[in-house]
């Protein structure tokens, strides 16, 4: 990762500049974040290149005319170099940004992109799927480099609705919290409303973020939630609404006291109002 051998990195970690933690036979083992913090701080081993392998991939498909994308992540998800996107993930956060940050600029461009191709019959469900798990590996290793935050005592509970089977956007999320120093607790895809009321009257969050990409019926959907509203009333917990489901206005009018989210710039920020409000 820092492009030396294993004496300097032994010398950097006798010298202080780097901690480490002694196993049981006496090698040291170094915590991803502090590698992360070492090499932000001083500018080593950050990779302002992320392979060729790539770039000869993406440019065999531009000449087959098959995709014409300009980002970064994209060829590496597509076809599945796990190692390539979370090495440009980390990268990124190397360089000072947020997990908000590269959620907005990377991974939603991207996998937005691919959905579309798939919409369009140019890539198969099978690479639509593979694409959208090397970005949940690629988003999993950079989340074992971010440092632990100081808990806020705040606990969020992270869901999509009964029937959207995107649990995708939910990790996001958890990431954007956990960041930001909330518990989470992920329930994933596919949450029943039933089985939610349950989980928040048991646990009792301050927070509640529902995902949805798509919902069969709204109408029926929106009565469902304004019954959770009454029966989790007591509990005082913020909701908060995101995915494509929820982008018009129309569809907004239909959730009241929810607080809706576009990006993940966004969500981080009201977390923080959140706690702020507490």
């Amino acid at each position: 990762m820092c492009r030396v051998s294993d004496a300097t990195v032994k010398r950097w970690e006798d010298a202080g500049f780097l901690k480490s933690e002694r196993t049981n036979g006496g090698h040291r083992r170094f915590r991803a974040e502090e590698v992360a913090r070492f090499q932000r701080e001083n500018n080593i081993g950050i990779k302002r290149c992320h392979g060729d392998d790539s770039i000869i991939k993406v440019n065999l498909l531009r000449r087959n005319g098959k995709i014409s994308s300009d980002s970064k992540i994209f060829p590496a998800l597509l076809y599945g170099c796990e190692a390539e996107a979370a090495n440009l993930l980390i990268g990124e956060y190397l360089q000072q940004k947020t997990p908000a940050e590269i959620f907005d600029k990377f991974i939603c461009p991207a996998m937005r992109e691919i959905g579309e191709l798939w919409a369009k019959g140019k890539i198969t469900v099978a690479e639509e799927h593979l694409a959208t798990l090397t970005a949940a590996n690629a988003v999993h290793k950079l989340r074992t480099v971010l440092p632990v935050p100081a808990s806020s005592g705040n606990l969020v509970i992270c869901c999509a609705v009964e029937g959207d089977f995107h649990q995708f956007p939910t990790f996001l999320s958890q990431i954007i919290f956990e960041n930001e120093g909330w518990e989470v607790m992920n329930f994933g895809a596919n949450t029943p409303l039933d089985c939610l009321i349950k989980e928040i009257l048991k646990h009792q969050p301050n927070g509640l973020c529902i995902s949805a990409t798509f919902i069969e019926d709204i109408a029926q959907f929106s009565e469902d939630y304004k019954k959770l509203l009454k029966r989790i009333e007591k509990v005082k917990t913020s909701v908060i609404i995101g995915g494509k489901a929820f982008e018009t206005q129309a569809n907004r009018k239909l959730f009241p006291n929810a607080e809706f989210v576009k990006t993940f710039f966004e969500l981080a920020k009201l977390s923080r109002k959140i706690i702020s409000n507490k």
